[in-house]
């Protein structure tokens, strides 16, 4: 492809950095007008003392029960694939911004969940810039807590696998018990588009959507799945 490449080194110091404990937007989202306030209390959930300074976004949402859901995403890591700032090049030579994020959801419900999460092989034209777009990927590798502080937290290998699916769809399929947690790993591409990257999964009513910004380069929000209770 002889478009521009429009990634630079803004993009690299921005990805790399995240904000610290006292950024955490959190915010309770009312499906049927009741709070629940005992979800981090719970003695089968991550305790890691650590995990909140990672944790860009925290929401419950709650049914007419008071028991409800929760979905904490994190903040950015990456830049670059691997250390010493290798970057992501596609097969035609486009190279990349590229961020990894995570998501936590958590099962306060008395029924157990089924999360299923469907990303298509598209790219995303999210961005202001007409040639800019975004690619989402649901690498399988387990989030590891102890490992949260190391490059794109933990995640590796990431060459191998973007190069393999790259023109794949990704998807996630796990049913979360009551009372249990599930945390997998989103990876992101960027192409056109410089700024400071921030991510979210959002619930309304049954529906997953992910949402993304590169400030200032616009952003946008995609559907990728649903939960859905199991009686």
């Amino acid at each position: 492809m002889g478009r521009k490449v429009f990634t630079s080194i803004l993009t690299i110091m921005s990805i790399c950095s995240y904000a610290q404990k006292n950024n955490l937007t959190s915010e309770v989202v009312d499906l049927t007008y009741r709070l629940e306030t005992s979800l981090h209390n719970n003695k089968k959930l991550s305790q890691d003392p650590n995990l909140n300074r990672y944790i860009y976004s925290d929401t419950t949402y709650t049914s007419f029960t008071g028991n409800g859901i929760t979905i904490q995403n994190s903040f950015p890591k990456g830049g670059m694939i691997e250390p010493e700032g290798k970057q992501y090049f596609d097969a035609s030579g486009m190279r990349y911004g590229f961020a990894s994020f995570w998501t936590r959801i958590i099962n306060n419900t008395n029924l157990p969940l089924e999360l299923n999460i469907k990303i298509p092989a598209s790219s995303f034209a999210i961005f202001t810039h007409p040639e800019a777009f975004l690619r989402l990927f649901l690498p399988p590798q387990k989030v590891e807590l102890n490992k949260l502080s190391e490059i794109n937290y933990g995640l590796t290998n990431m060459k191998s696998y973007l190069d393999a699916n790259f023109y794949k769809a990704s998807e996630l399929q796990k049913t979360i018990n009551p009372n249990e947690e599930h945390i997998f790993f989103l990876a992101t591409l960027s192409y056109g588009a410089v700024g400071t990257p921030r991510a979210a999964m959002t619930l309304k009513e049954q529906n997953l959507f992910y949402s993304m910004s590169l400030a200032p380069d616009g952003s946008g929000t995609i559907p990728i799945g649903k939960i859905t209770f199991k009686k």
